[in-house]
């Protein structure tokens, strides 16, 4: 990512751009859409944040985290969207509406039945909306507790508390997939 970021700021290189466009696309519109649960407006403020970045390309040194800075760029747009439509706080994350998981084959997952696959998405469709969009920014984005804990705005403590709720639901769940047949 630092190389792409580096052909971007002082090689103006359209080609870089793209290839992080693709990197970073899909996890930010599914974070958007979980805002505005639209998918036409998702896509437009993913695609507006990255019209922004490529117009201040010259200022990427000055980003600290470049992830965490497009999820709060993302963030923002679509929670400006949303206040021109109507009133909406941080609050209203509770009633959220997460996408479905996507789950990427690695190795591991290339492992996993498809029973298992469409339990385990039945099973985080099932979380509560926060506790979902939360999962899927740590466990399928990357995002460290403290980077979705500044991008939603609650403590670390919150994400940590969430996530063990993921996962206790998850666990219980998948709990005949979890324990040996015998």
């Amino acid at each position: 990512m630092k190389e792409l970021l580096y052909r971007i700021q002082f090689h103006d290189d359209q080609q870089a751009f793209k290839a992080f466009y693709q990197q970073q696309m899909f996890p930010l519109y599914q974070f958007a859409l979980a805002f505005l649960k639209q998918h036409q407006p998702a896509e437009e403020v993913v695609n507006d944040v990255f019209v922004r970045l490529w117009q201040r390309r010259n200022t990427l040194h000055e980003i600290e985290n470049i992830k965490v800075y497009l999820y709060v760029a993302v963030k923002h747009a679509a929670l400006n969207q949303l206040r021109s439509a109507t009133t909406f706080t941080e609050a209203d994350l509770d009633n959220l509406q997460v996408p479905q998981i996507r789950f990427c084959a690695g190795a591991e997952q290339l492992l996993l039945t498809h029973e298992l696959q469409s339990a385990i998405a039945a099973a985080v469709r099932q979380l509560p909306p926060k506790c979902r969009l939360i999962f899927k920014m740590v466990k399928e984005d990357g995002l460290s507790y403290k980077e979705v804990a500044g991008i939603l705005n609650i403590s670390p403590k919150t994400v940590d508390a969430q996530l063990i709720i993921a996962l206790k639901k998850l666990t219980t769940s998948l709990q005949h997939y979890l324990l040996p047949q015998g």
